[in-house]
């Protein structure tokens, strides 16, 4: 084929919350991005022929094709795939070849259909001083996101021209994305933390405008009536350590959600979808303060510690004279560290209602108006099976160096041993898990616990992980990567 299209048509699904700003702040410190859709009365979303039968129009969030164009170029390595820069008109000799419209919605989740046809959920966040432990001054934010379980439609057409003799590299990197929808990726604000998970089903069709036929279906708009095969797989990343476990909760655990009801507890368990879940960034904050504990054991030299930190879980620059405060326009470094957010498993799990109190420490009585009720999560005890309330517990570390490994190790069997909580009230013992089991993946080699306690020779290997750690012969690695970031934004300011 010299001269027509490569289609690809998706349906995606987000497995998570997905969170792209628009720059309102209307309903929370930054709002969804959103557009217009028609709506009939049972809460389904006509599409665009169909607007006249619309009951109303509702305002709802949508997946800018600059968003997603950015993460899709992101995940072909250019060394080995050249030719995505020409594709995305990244080389100086021509324009992009690929056209991709605005990702819509389709159809909400069944949740929204109960809740007024509203999809999205306003979360809570902060930002903890890891020197006391507490929220630092200023840092308490909230964000708006669209609940997991929405469908979108995708469509992407690759212009093949007789010019550019470019059919080879449409159809390879075609298929490449169509391979990367089917195995999920993330998309969208704090994928590090599990948001923005999209997964979908893919399909390729040609249209070759020799063809008269072809012509006139291109015309028609009818895409899909020619389906073509997919000839390559995706890109994988490479040097990506990975931790995926299951735990049991072994008392309670709480991620404190606030309702707008008053007839509602002061404070319930954080839900998505309608679903108890287990935070990526409770999870990924917890991992970040106890790594941070955990560098300042072995070494004394607490710049080395911040260092390490920043290249790993990431960072942003703060203000000279207020450490905690950050800096506008600063630079930021990204988060090498990857978490999801786990949706926990309902039938292992009851919620109760507990009321606390306040005590004078000096009366010895109760603090007047000091009534708490809150309503955390107990798991259900059943000696007759095994009920694990946290089976898809991930950690995945990018470019993992081996001081990287030997600490995700060192916070792996934290968390095994009941010593590394997760969530609020930690000082009345909740959020500690147990483990159950777990496999680590490096490159290829994989080791499963507790299976490898009782194997001496895997456990030297692992052991090899923590000596890494103790020896630190990578440092400047760490400092390179910061400084990187530094400087990039540093020779944008002087443009």
């Amino acid at each position: 084929m010299k001269n027509g299209r490569i289609i690809l048509k998706a349906t995606l699904t987000n497995e998570s919350p997905v969170g792209i700003g628009s720059g309102r702040d209307e309903h929370s410190d930054r709002d969804l991005v959103t557009t217009l859709y028609p709506m009939d009365n049972n809460c389904r979303i006509l599409p665009p022929e169909n607007i006249t039968q619309a009951a109303f129009m509702k305002e709802l969030p949508f997946i800018p094709a600059t968003s997603f164009m950015g993460k899709i170029f992101r995940q072909f390595d250019e060394k080995e795939c050249p030719e995505v820069k020409t594709l995305w008109g990244e080389s100086e000799l021509n324009a992009s070849f690929i056209d991709c419209s605005d990702i819509l919605l389709t159809e909400l989740p069944e949740y929204a259909k109960k809740n007024s046809c509203n999809p999205t959920e306003i979360r809570d966040g902060i930002r903890i001083d890891s020197s006391k432990g507490t929220v630092a001054n200023g840092a308490k934010f909230d964000y708006e996101v669209l609940g997991p379980g929405a469908k979108f439609d995708l469509t992407m057409i690759f212009r093949v021209e007789e010019h550019y003799d470019n059919y080879d590299i449409a159809l390879k990197t075609a298929s490449g994305i169509s391979t990367i929808i089917a195995n999920g990726f993330d998309l969208g604000a704090k994928s590090t933390v599990g948001f923005g998970r999209m997964k979908g089903d893919a399909g390729l069709f040609e249209l070759d405008f020799s063809n008269t036929s072809h012509v006139n279906q291109w015309i028609a708009n009818e895409l899909t009536k020619n389906p073509k095969t997919p000839v390559t797989s995706a890109p994988t990343t490479k040097n990506q350590f990975e931790i995926t476990a299951s735990f049991y909760i072994k008392n309670s655990l709480i991620i404190r959600s606030y309702s707008d009801d008053p007839n509602d507890p002061d404070s319930t368990h954080l839900k998505s979808g309608g679903k108890n879940i287990l935070s990526g960034s409770s999870i990924k904050g917890a991992l970040r303060g106890r790594a941070e504990r955990i560098l300042n054991t072995i070494q004394p030299e607490l710049e080395k510690t911040e260092t390490i930190i920043a290249a790993l879980f990431g960072d942003v620059e703060k203000e000279e004279d207020d450490k905690q405060k950050v800096k506008k326009n600063g630079y930021t470094v990204t988060s090498r560290v990857f978490v999801d957010e786990i949706v926990i498993e309902q039938e292992t799990i009851k919620e109760e209602l507990q009321t606390r109190i306040q005590i004078d420490r000096f009366t010895g009585g109760t603090v007047d108006g000091a009534l708490i009720e809150e309503m955390p999560l107990f798991p259900i005890k059943n000696p007759e099976k095994d009920l694990v309330q946290i089976k898809s517990f991930r950690i995945r570390v990018n470019d993992a160096q081996p001081t990287d490994k030997g600490l995700m190790l060192l916070l792996l069997k934290d968390l095994w041993t009941a010593d590394l909580p997760i969530g609020g009230e930690k000082s009345v013992g909740r959020g500690v898990l147990k483990g159950k089991s777990a496999t680590v993946s490096d490159n290829g080699k994989e080791f499963k616990f507790p299976d490898a306690f009782d194997k001496s020779v895997e456990m030297e290997a692992l052991q090899i992980y923590v000596d890494a750690l103790n020896n630190l012969n990578n440092y400047s690695y760490y400092q390179n990567h910061v400084e990187r970031f530094k400087n990039k934004k540093n020779d944008t300011r002087k443009q």
